[in-house]
């Protein structure tokens, strides 16, 4: 079914409508109601999000990108690092830029799913601006904008975004809706994680009924492997450890590997969650040296295995949600005796 794209909306940011709003949102009406002014009145947007952005990063912020551009908003998206491949499906997605802004020379800047402000690589310019907007569902965000909307009860950012929408009567094309629901299948595990609870079910067919085909973008995310892919998988596959101490599934990528196997970090999504299926494990881990002395760690665990991962995560650093984590260290990833090791950098 062909769903038409309205190229212009006139309808007022600031009409919050009470009876809609849903659960997530209670409570947050006045935040809601500041941020719908604030955007109303800007004719120059600047969204960002986090470093190494992932499916709720991009999807948020293209559709936020969106909506934005049907008030006649100047919008430009800024993402710190390139974007997966894998994502190059969502419309508006040839329009992200990597290219440094200056958040200044912008009426507002929002800023999506970041969790710690230094991640967006805009920290200086961005508390130096006097209208910031954070939406955000990492309950380590430390809200350092103008106005932050920080829901931590939510899967993901673009569920806070979608609700949004909904209570505010924004209109939600496909364009939007396929964004949208690319974010929360993601950052659900494809709708696997704990954090899938009726209400998302219910976006999801929400959403679907604007033009998204969930079909669609689970072949995208999940199914579609190519060559450097499955490759890479094996790599990390085949080094599985479990720790007889911690009982952690660990495995490690080496930037050698990623060059042999003409892989990317990107390609290695999902690893990690795989990992996290053997029974006997109480979380998994990835360590993925990507570039010389950097090592991206990636995090994850069950409800029923007891175990929250953002701890160790902020232990080293980095943050996320009790199930879903992840960090970054300096080092090199190295085998030593049949060990693997991460040795500091030499100065």
């Amino acid at each position: 079914m062909e769903h038409k794209m309205p190229k212009t909306w006139s309808g007022p940011w600031t009409a919050l409508t009470k009876p809609k709003a849903r659960r997530l949102l209670s409570g947050h009406e006045t935040t809601i109601q500041a941020i719908l002014e604030r955007l109303r009145t800007a004719r120059t947007v600047l969204l960002g999000t986090h470093e190494h952005p992932d499916g709720d990063a991009i999807g948020g912020e293209l559709a936020l990108m969106h909506a934005l551009r049907l008030q006649g908003k100047q919008v430009t998206a800024y993402i710190p690092d390139p974007a997966p491949e894998f994502l190059s499906f969502l419309p508006g997605f040839e329009e992200l830029t990597t290219t440094p802004p200056d958040p200044a020379a912008f009426d507002v800047v929002v800023l999506l799913d970041y969790t710690q402000l230094y991640r967006t690589h805009l920290e200086a310019a961005v508390k130096a601006h006097p209208n910031t907007i954070c939406i955000d569902h990492h309950y380590d965000n430390k809200g350092e904008a103008t106005i932050n909307l920080i829901v931590p009860e939510a899967a993901a950012t673009a569920q806070i975004l979608t609700e949004l929408f909904q209570s505010t009567g924004i209109p939600i094309t496909r364009d939007i809706a396929t964004c949208l629901l690319t974010g929360i299948f993601t950052d659900t595990g494809s709708f696997m994680h704990d954090s899938t609870s009726p209400e998302i079910l219910q976006l999801a067919s929400d959403l679907m009924s604007k033009g998204a085909r969930l079909a669609h973008i689970a072949h995208e995310t999940y199914q579609k492997k190519d060559l450097p892919s499955l490759r890479i998988w094996g790599r990390a596959l085949s080094r599985v450890m479990v720790s007889e101490t911690t009982g952690a599934a660990v495995s490690v990528i080496t930037m050698q590997d990623l060059e042999e196997c003409g892989a990317t970090l990107d390609d290695l999504s999902g690893v990690v969650n795989l990992l996290n299926t053997l029974p006997q494990s109480t979380f998994a881990m990835l360590l993925a040296e990507y570039e010389p002395g950097k090592i991206k760690g990636s995090l994850r665990s069950e409800p029923q295995k007891h175990v929250d991962v953002s701890k160790i995560a902020a232990r080293l650093g980095g943050g996320g949600h009790k199930l879903a984590s992840g960090f970054e260290v300096e080092g090199h990833l190295v085998e030593q005796d049949g060990v693997w090791r991460v040795l500091p950098v030499k100065s």
